[in-house]
């Protein structure tokens, strides 16, 4: 794996500047997030079925051909990869999926879209936080998007709807399906074209109570470029900078653009 200079100086900014807990933060909502979400140890039922799922993905040798839409990996010098290799390396961590599912449990967020699918598992955080609403996830990948479909009918998870295509085509029209979008995760197509693309199409069935998560601000300049874009956007109240996710708000009662750092 090639050496990401722009990632570790970012790193080693945020670590020295970034917040550690919700002391001395001003917006009553963000502080809410810090208790109920960022730093909450509480332990949900589902956690432990999630880990155990996670185990078995860490274990499986299988390996499948991957089809890459986006701006590639720097992780995987082949399309041919096993499942316990992507279950280690081509997933968010354990703590960062337990951070999605207290996010959307906190907000109640039913109208879900993810663009990625990768092995599904993160899918199953996102279904499971709250199983009365319902997460699109788009997928390129056929053998991922097999796969992810199987995981899901196999652990008796029914509140997916798996898309076979690439972003391009398929957020438009799941956008048309929807009056509102609760939450909104962009884990894939690592480009700055494409990163803001999705970020203004999602714009238009924002609510008030959205939340749009963006994974790997600081993969390439960029995607931190983008992210900068995105934060400064006039419809943006609140950013959160978590280093590896960066999290965007629309809540009109936080009155002051702010941009927040955390180290989760």
């Amino acid at each position: 794996m090639t050496i990401n200079f722009h990632q570790i100086k970012n790193f080693v900014r945020h670590f020295f500047t970034a917040k550690r807990n919700g002391h001395g933060v001003h917006s009553p909502f963000a502080y809410q997030l810090c208790e109920e979400v960022f730093y909450n140890k509480n332990k949900f039922y589902y956690f432990e079925e999630l880990n155990t799922i996670r185990n078995l993905l860490l274990t499986n040798e299988t390996e499948i051909t991957v089809e890459d839409f986006g701006a590639g990996s720097k992780t995987f010098n082949s399309n041919n990869r096993r499942i316990n290799a992507l279950a280690k390396n081509g997933i968010s961590t354990n703590k960062q999926s337990e951070i999605l599912f207290k996010l959307l449990n906190f907000l109640n967020c039913k109208s879900s879209i993810e663009l990625g699918t990768s092995l599904g598992l993160n899918t199953l955080y996102l279904a499971l936080a709250n199983k009365y609403g319902e997460v699109k996830s788009i997928e390129g990948s056929k053998n991922l998007f097999d796969f992810a479909t199987s995981l899901s009918e196999k652990n008796n998870i029914h509140n997916i709807k798996f898309i076979h295509s690439t972003f391009d085509k398929a957020l438009p029209m799941l956008l048309t399906e929807i009056n509102s979008l609760d939450f909104f995760y962009v884990d894939g197509n690592h480009t700055y074209e494409a990163t803001i693309t999705y970020f203004k199409q999602a714009l238009t069935k924002k609510n008030n109570q959205s939340v749009f998560v963006f994974d790997d601000i600081y993969w390439s300049k960029e995607m931190t470029e983008a992210w900068r874009f995105i934060i400064n956007h006039e419809e943006v109240t609140l950013s959160i900078d978590a280093f590896y996710f960066g999290f965007v708000f629309f809540r009109k009662e936080i009155s002051s653009k702010t941009n927040l750092k955390f180290y989760i």
